[in-house]
């Protein structure tokens, strides 16, 4: 492994660990009136743009900078937070790129997991506008990664 391959290796650990930490790091949300199952239904949203059009409509009140600064940190958050993992999912030595829809199935694989695990521990919300977002983040990520390799070439 060349010296280059190694610090995008370290780089890209170093990344996953401190997502893990900020995803999990975090007491559990839970309601003293709800089962764990009730819960963790409360943590779950299937409704694809539910929550993104929620949040959008938020934008346009005339609400407190709190609210809309958790607001744009969600929605552009869940997007930039996963660029460095389409950047480095395209692979870490040169040789063995992998094609965009294996980075965007990889991604949404390990996404799933990661929304699922967030529901079970209730750390979290599992939320299919997450899923979108940071789709979007793997991409923009991967778009990146693309420019900066003709760049070179």
């Amino acid at each position: 492994m060349q010296k280059k391959e190694k610090i995008r290796l370290i780089i890209y650990i170093i990344y996953c660990a401190l997502m893990l930490l900020g995803l999990y790091i975090r007491p559990a949300t839970t309601s003293a009136s709800l089962t764990y199952w009730e819960d963790v239904a409360a943590h779950f949203n299937p409704v694809p743009f539910e929550t993104i059009i929620y949040f959008h409509r938020l934008l346009r009140y005339n609400l407190p900078f709190s609210i809309y600064a958790q607001v744009l940190g969600n929605l552009i958050g869940n997007v930039v937070l996963f660029v460095p993992f389409g950047f480095f999912l395209v692979g870490i030595k040169e040789q063995t790129r992998r094609p965009f829809w294996k980075v965007m199935l990889y991604s949404s694989l390990i996404i799933i997991v990661i929304e699922l695990l967030q529901m079970f521990t209730l750390c979290g919300y599992c939320d299919i506008d997450d899923l979108i977002l940071n789709e979007a983040g793997v991409a923009l990520g991967y778009l990146i990664r693309k420019i900066f390799s003709n760049r070179r070439s």
